[in-house]
């Protein structure tokens, strides 16, 4: 009876490396595409507030233009930014708060508020912009390429409106961490006509609060 004891207890040990082995080897699998491209979109939907560094670059008929902003956004459609470069626009803010944007430029003493940002250039830079249009989009498609030797995940829509400039949106997710990696609006000929590269990304901060999106000053 020791024997036979002895022996269902290896047994048992035996099994319990056997499983320990194909916890392991499940764990350290790639992930398939449809598991991929599952844990962009959870995260795009589940994404209440966001808030990054934001490297701009703005394409047209002359020499492109460089930004550095920092931007905010409170979900659904609320957004916050300052310039940080250039230094001729250090420090200009705009907050938009569902209905209407006020800008606040100290550089010049001014500020002013602002009727129509939906249809506005600065309101294309955020990805909450991108998030709704995809959601909404009919055309959303989602696929894996290549850049620079790594592999990323791009979600990719039309952009309501059928302006010839500003046709069609790309992200660019980071698969190791599922992080947006960079942004691209792209004109009706597929020419990129804003780059937006993706820098300390926060997303869902408690710290991020809805009080920092109410339209200030005077006006």
């Amino acid at each position: 009876m020791i024997f036979a004891e002895g022996e269902t207890i290896l047994k048992y040990k035996v099994l319990i490396i056997l499983f320990s082995i194909a916890l392991l080897l499940q764990a350290c699998r790639e992930k398939t595409d449809e598991e991929i491209f599952y844990e962009a979109q959870k995260l795009i939907m589940n994404l209440n507030n966001y808030s990054c560094t934001a490297e701009i670059t703005l394409y047209g008929n002359k020499s492109p233009e460089t930004y550095v902003m920092k931007q905010w956004f409170y979900a659904p459609n609320k957004y916050k930014l300052e310039v940080k470069k250039p230094e001729r626009l250090k420090g200009k803010i705009t907050i938009y708060d569902g209905k209407r944007a006020w800008i606040r430029h100290p550089q010049i003493g001014q500020e002013w508020l602002m009727d129509d940002f939906e249809n506005s250039v600065e309101q294309k830079m955020f990805l909450g912009h991108f998030i709704y249009n995809f959601v909404s989009s009919e055309t959303g498609e989602i696929k894996k390429e290549n850049m620079l030797k790594k592999e990323y995940v791009v979600l990719e829509t039309e952009i309501p409106g059928n302006h010839p400039y500003f046709f069609k949106e790309r992200l660019w997710f980071d698969i190791e961490n599922y992080y947006p990696y960079r942004l691209e609006v792209l004109d009706q000929n597929g020419k990129i006509r804003i780059e937006i590269n993706y820098h300390n990304f926060k997303y869902n901060e408690e710290k991020i609060k809805e009080d920092i999106f109410k339209i200030q000053g005077n006006i």
